[in-house]
Formats: C-alpha cells, sequence, structure tokens
C-alpha cells in the first residue's frame, strides 16, 4: 500500500486537495468492473427503486409473492403475484 504523505507550511500539516481523476487506480465500478465498490455492489445498487416506490414485493412462507402498495385512498393494498 502506498504510504499518506502530508505537506507542511509553516509549520501546519495538510492534505492537498485533489481529484479522484488524479488518483491512480480510484475507478468508477460498472457491470464488468470493480471500482470503488465491487462490480457485484453495483450491480446490487443499481437495482434499488428511487422514491417514490410504487410497491414492495414480500415472500410468504410458501414462497408466493405479494405486493404491497398504497391506493388513492391511502389505505395499504396486497395483490397476490408479481
Amino acid at each position: 500500500m502506498t504510504e499518506r504523505r502530508f505537506l507542511a507550511q509553516e509549520g501546519t500539516k495538510f492534505y492537498p486537495v485533489t481529484h479522484k481523476d488524479a488518483v491512480v487506480g480510484l475507478d468508477v465500478a460498472n457491470d464488468n468492473e470493480d471500482g470503488l465498490m465491487s462490480k457485484a455492489d453495483k450491480t446490487k445498487l443499481d437495482k434499488l427503486q428511487v422514491e417514490p416506490i410504487e410497491g414492495l414485493k414480500f415472500k410468504s412462507p410458501d414462497g408466493s409473492i405479494f405486493v404491497l402498495s398504497v391506493g388513492d385512498d391511502g389505505k395499504s393494498v396486497f395483490t397476490k403475484g408479481g
């Protein structure tokens, strides 16, 4: 691992501000390559649904899938399937 180094000015130690593009090996992950995170984690993150969430899927003990949503009246609605 590369040793961390600091700069000093008038006795005050500091780390210089830099940009991610200036750091060798600091790549953004994609579906095919690891980067700041693993490609597996990137794939999981991409599957997350952004708000507002339209429905949540639940699996019952027998394996059936149910979708929880909210009706226009604000009441919970469970629908089998999904």
